[in-house]
């Protein structure tokens, strides 16, 4: 089961007020579902909707923030429990280092490099494998996923894709990842 769902997404809110409107349920299932978030620390943005959220609906809230780096995005003070970095690789690093799964919303650069980050510890062995679930709202990530694919077909990458999640609603992914989590468990236990 996943107890701490770490969760990449964005600093803005994107271009469509239904990216922070979903934001919003996703926020409030967490935390009415008794998931703690892990994340970015920001109150900006699609970041800042998903914490307020899940704290709103009872929820607890892990942000990770580095001190400092930011002008334009402030951290959450009111998160359950706060992480100071100094740097950014700081807070990726525990942003995959503290949760059972995670989940990827529609974001930028940044979530880019946090789920391609995530992905490429497990498949060299530097982290366990964990399940990932791809919010895939209105197909925004059909090409990642399509690429991940080929990446693994072309023999670049191994294949962790049984532990790639995706789709387009939110309480189906998280349905996802707790019955991977649960596998995965299950094996560690059984060797």
């Amino acid at each position: 089961m996943v107890v701490k769902l770490s969760v990449f997404c964005g600093s803005r809110y994107g271009a469509k007020k239904s990216y922070e409107q979903v934001a919003h349920a996703f926020g409030w299932y967490l935390g009415s579902h008794h998931v703690e978030l892990v994340y970015g620390g920001s109150v900006s943005g699609i970041m800042g909707t998903i914490s307020g959220a899940t704290l709103a609906a009872g929820g607890e809230v892990t942000g990770i923030y580095p001190e400092g780096l930011f002008d334009a995005e402030l951290p959450r003070v009111n998160t359950t429990h706060a992480i100071r970095t100094s740097t950014i690789d700081e807070r990726k690093k525990l942003l995959i280092e503290e949760p059972d799964a995670f989940f990827v919303f529609p974001g930028g650069f940044g979530t880019l490099e946090e789920i391609s980050q995530a992905i490429s510890w497990m498949t060299i062995g530097l982290i366990e494998v964990k399940p990932i679930g791809i919010f895939n709202m209105g197909g925004f990530y059909d090409p990642l996923v399509e690429q991940l694919q080929i990446f693994v077909d072309q023999g670049f990458a191994t294949d962790i894709m049984p532990h790639i999640h995706v789709s387009d609603n939110f309480e189906d992914l998280v349905q996802m990842l707790d019955a991977d989590r649960a596998a995965l468990d299950a094996t560690a236990a059984a060797k």
